[in-house]
């Protein structure tokens, strides 16, 4: 991250850095924006670390571009609702915001026990403190195909194209949602998820 920083400083760069998930990761490393505070927008919420309901979230602006993101926030939504910034900072004075914190991290990595349960002998990869997997598909399995597939038996899991950003070497892959439903559905659909996996790829009949 330093390096990162280091160059953007190197080639007048600003940089723009989503933390939305970082506060859940424990031990994280420092941000790029504390390498590099003069050129960096820091954006970050307290809607997934905390609870759903706590919908908001600051962005922190180097002074140059302080009138710039200004003009630009009036044009694309209205002011946070007094309330909730009421809240959220009562909940970080008083200790309440990092106990969220804490117990989100809990649940996640029951999940990931759940995960590693329900997929075992199956290759993917997550973040200890991650909300999401992402699973390789084996052989020649399309990824429209799968995610369609799962979607047939009532489970929605994302394409991993969505995500790929350059038009470089690609293996198919899905990202999974570890923390969408309840632990119970989360068992349900990984169960799906494997035994599509391990089974036989099914083409999906057109329908007429």
């Amino acid at each position: 991250r330093e390096q990162i920083a280091a160059v953007a400083r190197k080639h007048d760069i600003a940089i723009i850095e989503n933390d939305v998930l970082g506060p859940l990761v424990e031990g994280r490393p420092p941000a790029v924006a504390a390498f590099a505070p003069e050129r960096t927008l820091y954006v970050t919420s307290f809607t997934k670390i905390t609870v759903p309901g706590l919908r908001i979230g600051y962005l922190a602006v180097p002074d140059r571009y302080v009138a710039a993101v200004a003009n630009r926030h009036l044009v694309s939504n209205w002011m946070a609702t007094p309330m909730v910034a009421e809240i959220a900072t009562r909940w970080v004075n008083d200790g309440t915001a990092m106990e969220l914190v804490n117990w989100q991290r809990a649940a996640l990595r029951r999940r990931q026990e759940i995960a590693a349960e329900m997929l075992a002998g199956v290759d993917y990869r997550v973040h200890r403190d991650g909300l999401h997997l992402w699973l390789e598909l084996p052989g020649d399995r399309a990824e429209e195909s799968f995610v369609s597939q799962a979607r047939l038996r009532g489970v929605a899991i994302a394409p991993g194209t969505s995500f790929r950003i350059a038009d470089t070497p690609w293996h198919p892959a899905v990202r999974i949602s570890l923390g969408s439903t309840t632990e119970g559905e989360l068992r349900v659909g990984l169960s799906v998820v494997a035994k599509l996996l391990l089974g036989d790829p099914e083409h999906l009949l057109l329908a007429i």
